[in-house]
């Protein structure tokens, strides 16, 4: 569309600018928008939900649950695209790292372990939610999802966590608790802790991380409550105590990182705090009589510890290239091989990591989480509580990194890359199609126009003395 603007002097400018910024000039353009994203948003939301992994161990809803496991290979249309169109940071990174883990794992899981070859392959479907840094962006760059309607959508998404799981809580009966994990991964019992629920906390967790960013933006007593409600269903229902722990970690991390010229001595002052803590973990782990009083959940981890040190010890090519891993499914499982069926590599950290992949691939995987925390923080800006919490989130990642398996949920630490890379690659292109602010411009002389030296550089014309210039 083009408007026409009468100049002085029987001078005739036509601007031509895009139909977005002719604002309310036309109606139905409004309406066409609104209609567009009835149809994108419920795949907005349920693509969010995939790429996260959220129902990736949920066989108490198994059409989510199957749809979730084939997710990776109906989204590797979008992976290609992504890959070879967009400017996207990591890419050489995040392929030498599929590579490792998708082809060379696998063959150790032969040499190794004994699998055969079908059951080597299945073993790589944990890993290729890696591919959804790029197959997450191609979806929302065809898709043309709003900035501002994506980031809406993630928020709800985070209090209806917190709504669901606490409708859950009050209806279920305790009956549904403690079938087993061949039952439900959802409704879980333990003596220790009791009746609680294994709810998908990504988009939780990154509501907590965002009020708080966003009190400090904007300081509300109203988000301090949320935030505080938020912890409090996690106490109560969540129960999970290493993710509470370092979800709690990273909220004082970044209060700290928030405190303005008192920030470098808050730093050092959790800092220190940090590492007194530690020492009195392994203080009393150490006065310890025996594993069960640790708890019994510490106690499977130790075990398993000392099983996958041994284990590796025996031969150190295992140390450099790992050993594979195993699936139910498989010739041959860990809990045969070991004769525990309590063995768990997701429970042991990066040394579970480090035995199925070896340092080389744990490398590797340790490179991509802390490149992801320093992209996602260089594309999270002062004024924008959303794109910090996506940086705060990969912390959050790294900080459990230490109890949790890296490749338990790894679509969770690649949504954050491709969310932090479109929320960046829209700010850049609203800066760049801004509208230009067309001003009216005084006539001069034309004996003063011919006298006037020539300007000189890109521009043909001055920018009038007391107008804002538009970059």
């Amino acid at each position: 569309m083009a408007g026409t603007i009468q100049l002085p002097h029987r001078a005739v400018v036509r601007v031509s600018l895009p139909a977005r910024f002719l604002g309310d000039t036309a109606a139905g353009a409004s309406e066409r928008r609104a209609a567009g994203l009835a149809w994108r948003v419920p795949i907005v939301v349920l693509a969010l939900v995939m790429f996260a992994q959220c129902f990736q161990y949920m066989i108490d809803i198994p059409p989510l649950y199957l749809l979730s496991k084939s997710w990776p290979f109906l989204t590797l249309p979008l992976f290609v695209w992504a890959l070879l169109r967009l400017d996207m940071p990591l890419k050489v990174l995040l392929i030498v790292t599929l590579v490792w883990i998708i082809g060379v794992t696998p063959m150790m899981g032969i040499i190794q372990l004994g699998n055969n070859f079908a059951a080597a392959l299945a073993t790589t479907a944990k890993v290729w939610p890696f591919t959804y840094a790029f197959s997450l962006v191609g979806l929302l760059v065809w898709l043309r999802v709003p900035r501002q309607e994506l980031s809406g959508t993630i928020l709800w998404m985070g209090a209806a966590t917190y709504v669901i799981m606490l409708a859950l809580w009050i209806v279920v009966p305790t009956s549904a608790y403690g079938g087993g994990d061949v039952v439900t991964k959802l409704f879980m019992y333990d003596p220790e802790r009791g009746y609680h629920l294994y709810m998908p906390m990504f988009f939780g967790m990154l509501l907590i991380f965002f009020l708080n960013r966003s009190f400090w933006i904007q300081p509300r007593l109203w988000k301090l409550a949320l935030l505080a409600i938020c912890f409090v269903l996690q106490f109560v229902i969540y129960k999970e105590r290493t993710a509470i722990a370092a979800g709690a970690l990273v909220v004082v991390v970044a209060c700290a990182s928030s405190a303005g010229r008192w920030r470098t001595a808050a730093l050092a002052v959790l800092a220190l705090a940090a590492g007194a803590g530690a020492f009195y973990v392994v203080g009393r782990m150490q006065q310890a009589a025996d594993l069960q009083a640790l708890g019994g959940s510490l106690a499977v981890r130790q075990i398993s510890v000392m099983t996958a040190w041994n284990y590796l010890t025996t031969d150190p090519w295992r140390w450099l290239l790992g050993v594979g891993a195993t699936t139910r499914f498989g010739n041959v499982t860990l809990a045969q091989l070991f004769g525990n069926r309590m063995f768990f590599l997701t429970d042991i950290g990066w040394l579970g990591v480090v035995f199925e992949y070896g340092l080389i691939g744990a490398c590797l995987m340790a490179v991509v989480h802390m490149a992801g925390f320093i992209v996602a923080s260089h594309w999270s800006r002062p004024d924008d509580a959303l794109s910090q919490a996506l940086a705060d989130y990969v912390l959050y990642l790294i900080v459990v990194s230490a109890i949790y398996s890296v490749v338990f949920t790894p679509g969770e630490l690649t949504t954050v890359i491709a969310l932090g890379y479109y929320f960046a690659r829209e700010r850049k292109s609203l800066e760049t199609y801004r509208p230009v602010s067309v001003q009216s411009v005084r006539p001069m002389p034309r004996q003063i126009a011919l006298a006037s030296p020539r300007p000189s550089g890109k521009l043909s014309l001055r920018v009038p003395s007391g107008s804002a210039s538009n970059g």
